[in-house]
């Protein structure tokens, strides 16, 4: 009798443990962003941006369902002196399996140089639409020859559960 009713307990416990189809990870992309960029330039270093653009991630598990996105971020900052403390956006991230993955980030940085800051996952679609988690992204400035556009390498790193 024992025996049955562990063998029952473990199958419960078994079975609710998949049961809830839940699966979590971790996010680690890299990759190169082009952004076209609206700036109201005050002088001395103070300047109202936006921005909207797209930039191509790997992550760097290729088994990742993050691997290989296509991602759209849309935002904005203002700066003091060349310096920045409120950035804001939302992406967008296009998975290879045809569904969206929406973060919402804050950042700080330096105008033409650097930035870095957290972001949250808002949702998803589809099976993902549930999606949760944080992490920290950064962004590199490169040069870029064409007049009001930004060239950036970026990374996100974080966990999430959908």
């Amino acid at each position: 009798m024992k025996k049955i009713i562990l063998t029952l307990i473990i199958s419960i416990l078994s079975t609710s443990s998949f049961a809830d189809g839940h699966s979590s990870g971790e996010i680690k992309l890299e990759g190169f962003g082009s952004w076209n960029i609206n700036a109201l330039n005050a002088g001395k270093g103070d300047l109202a941006i936006t921005y909207d653009g797209i930039a191509s991630m790997k992550d760097i598990k290729e088994d990742s369902v993050f691997n290989n996105v296509s991602v759209q971020c849309v935002g904005g900052l203002t700066t003091q002196a060349g310096k920045f403390i409120d950035e804001t956006g939302v992406c967008r991230f296009d998975l290879i399996d045809g569904e969206s993955v929406f973060i919402k980030y804050t950042g700080e940085g330096t105008s033409g140089v650097d930035g870095s800051g957290t972001f949250e996952f808002i949702r998803g679609t589809g099976k993902y639409e549930n999606i949760k988690g944080k992490g920290t992204s950064s962004r590199l400035n490169l040069k870029t020859k064409k007049k009001g556009f930004a060239s950036t390498f970026n990374t996100f790193t974080g966990k999430y559960k959908y």
